[in-house]
């Protein structure tokens, strides 16, 4: 039976094709159509409400532009890169380290070996067979010019810093207590070199991300892992183990109980939106795979057409971006927790104004203003003075019962548009009667419940059905309206779009007050009275693929 070709039947169907079509579309840029904005959209819906139902998660929307000095305190600015190389015959551009793994070899991220390796394996180019050039560092993110004098600013290429540098307005939304989380759905950016298979490798793409925080002394979730679904966990030793992520944390393959906690809800958030648990996988990273501020990252993997494909990443960034902004800012990004009561010393700092008055009673008033505005040194006519001099430092003796400390973060973050891309993956399928297509998405991502179908484009057929129509409208249905086509192409053309039901109208409907409710997995056909519709969607358990 001839294989699926999921882009083709996404493109003709309307659920996503590539950007920008008519002027013939953009690498690495797609827009969702009428049926895929909709299903995405359920999909995001139920990933907030499970990760609500947690009851200490709340949610943040941040901008997609970020300060240059928030990039350059979480090391993407000097960090996130990769290695180019460009054919000098035709100039098409490869991720030098992609083409060294398509030849069985473990790329080393690193510009002089990679540059070796493509030497020694005899690489060219994939389009025309020239000879490759120089391997070059090519900067990930968008630039933003904001004018002549002003720092650049740039499209984020995560949404996790916006959690990062807004933690203090969260410690207190949840009284200062941990742990809680804090989710986000939005975009992101990358320059990728050579984006690729449709939704795999975007440019520009969408999260649903996860930030908890947890005090490094009490690394733990509120409630315990899940113990009824199990997959396969792929250790960073090679090790194969299909078990639960509780018995993985109890076991100490997982090594952080927030991070199993997490793969639970990863688990149950995939089952809910149709993946297929015996396809999904979790990988350990090895150590030479780790971002630059993780400590251990878990990828869960979707085996697809394109093979196994990272679809979410749960990584411990331990206290890497709070640390990291609160020496770039100065701010505070603590956390506090109580301790038994102690005397501490506290060294403060202060202008000695007595001293400014005693020496410099002349420049008093610029030396003032210069401390305070933070200055090491102020020029006054032909002199420049040193302002160290003129602060002073006191010791204080204090009683506390409190501490800082900076919090630990697990970050869930999931590819929202490679976990749609697997789940058409594991719900298209060819019917093995007539070899039609059939996706099959369980009932709450469905983008529509019904469509309401004439037999014919027959006046009294279409009136009916119109009225069929607009009163699954005013309960509340999402219904579609189509008298294009044969009925059987009908049927046809919103199996492939994972429509649950048709219902026709026919000269029976006519005469009973009848139709035709067809579901979609099952073919199965009934007929019930037109006042019955509503509840019958609304309650009747279904009987294809279950929910």
């Amino acid at each position: 039976m001839k294989e699926l070709d999921q882009e083709e039947i996404a493109k003709r169907r309307g659920i996503y094709f590539q950007g920008f079509g008519i002027y013939g579309g953009v690498s690495g840029l797609y827009d969702y159509g009428p049926y895929g904005s909709r299903i995405k959209d359920k999909v995001t819906d139920i990933w907030k409400g499970i990760m609500l139902g947690e009851g200490n998660i709340a949610e943040f929307d941040g901008t997609s532009i970020t300060h240059v000095q928030v990039l350059k305190a979480s090391g993407h600015y000097d960090r996130f890169f990769d290695y180019s190389v460009e054919c000098e015959k035709c100039h098409a551009k490869y991720r030098a380290d992609d083409l060294i793994e398509k030849r069985g070899v473990q790329a080393v991220l690193d510009k002089q070996w990679l540059q070796d390796k493509i030497l020694e394996l005899g690489i060219r180019c994939e389009k025309c067979k020239g000879q490759l050039g120089e391997v070059k560092v090519q900067k990930l993110m968008f630039p933003i010019e904001q004018g002549e004098g002003l720092d650049p600013l740039y499209l984020r290429p995560e949404t996790a810093q916006g959690m990062f540098v807004n933690f203090k307005e969260y410690y207190r939304f949840f009284r200062e207590k941990l742990p809680f989380a804090i989710i986000t759905v939005g975009r992101g950016y990358r320059n990728e070199i050579s984006p690729r298979r449709a939704l795999y490798r975007l440019r520009e793409f969408n999260m649903m991300e996860c930030e908890s925080f947890f005090d490094p002394e009490e690394e733990r979730w509120i409630r315990e892992p899940e113990d009824s679904l199990s997959v396969v966990f792929l250790t960073n030793d090679g090790r194969e183990i299909k078990t639960t992520p509780r018995k993985a944390f109890a076991s100490g393959m997982v090594k952080s109980q927030p991070m199993a906690y997490f793969m639970g809800i990863a688990l149950k958030f995939y089952l809910r939106v149709g993946l297929d648990l015996e396809r999904i996988r979790f990988r350990q990273h090895k150590k030479e795979e780790l971002s630059h501020y993780s400590t251990d990252t878990w990828d869960a993997e979707a085996k697809t057409d394109l093979g196994w494909i990272e679809i979410t990443g749960i990584a411990h960034r331990g206290s890497f971006d709070l640390r990291n902004h609160i020496k770039s800012s100065g701010k505070d990004l603590y956390a506090q927790r109580i301790v038994p009561k102690k005397e501490i010393s506290r060294i403060t700092k202060e202008i000695d104004y007595e001293k400014i008055k005693s020496e410099d009673s002349k420049n008093s008033a610029a030396i003032i203003t210069a401390l305070k505005e933070g200055r090491e040194e102020v020029t006054i006519g032909d002199a420049t003075i040193k302002l160290g001099k003129f602060i002073k430092e006191k010791e204080e003796k204090l009683i506390v019962d409190k501490e800082n400390f900076i919090p630990i973060v697990i970050e869930p973050a999931f590819g929202l548009d490679r976990i749609f891309y697997s789940i058409l993956d594991h719900n298209l399928t060819r019917r093995e009667d007539s070899g039609y297509v059939v996706l099959t998405l369980p009932r709450d991502i469905s983008p529509y419940e019904a469509a309401i179908l004439p037999l014919m484009d027959k006046k009294e057929l279409v009136a009916t059905a119109q009225t069929v129509f607009n009163n699954l409208l005013a309960g509340g249905f999402s219904v579609l309206y189509d008298d294009s086509g044969s009925i059987g192409k009908r049927y046809s053309r919103y199996d492939e779009v994972g429509v649950l039901y048709c219902i026709t109208v026919d000269y029976e409907s006519l005469k009973n007050g009848d139709v035709t409710l067809r579901h979609r997995d099952t073919r199965e056909q009934i007929r019930i009275k037109i006042e019955d519709i509503r509840d019958y969607i609304r309650t009747n358990p279904w009987n294809g693929k279950t929910n």
